[in-house]
């Protein structure tokens, strides 16, 4: 990993602590982890203890930073926490049905 690559991913771990105390803004449990070399972010709806994501940050193949759904589907560039905090928000809480 070169020294541009070693700031990036530092940047987009800066991002996903951002995105941990948006989310614990709105009221989620969130912790950053890191495990053998990957930071990732646990997200609990204490409401439904059930409804929980584990989001990750990296780059998509052209180089630019995301944060992903565990699945591998992308949420939001890192530079977007806004737009990524809304989207895992409305995942974590459950819809009313009729």
């Amino acid at each position: 990993m070169g020294m541009l690559d070693a700031d990036a991913a530092r940047e987009a771990v800066t991002q996903l602590e951002a995105l941990a105390r948006e989310l614990a803004e709105r009221d989620f449990e969130t912790r950053v982890t890191s495990d053998c070399g990957t930071t990732s972010l646990c997200v609990i709806n204490p409401a439904v203890r059930s409804s929980r994501e584990t989001i990750a940050v990296a780059p998509a193949d052209d180089g630019v930073w995301w944060f992903w759904w565990s699945r591998g589907d992308r949420i939001a560039r890192v530079t977007d926490v806004e737009t990524a905090a809304f989207k895992v928000a409305c995942v974590l809480i459950p819809q009313a049905t009729d």
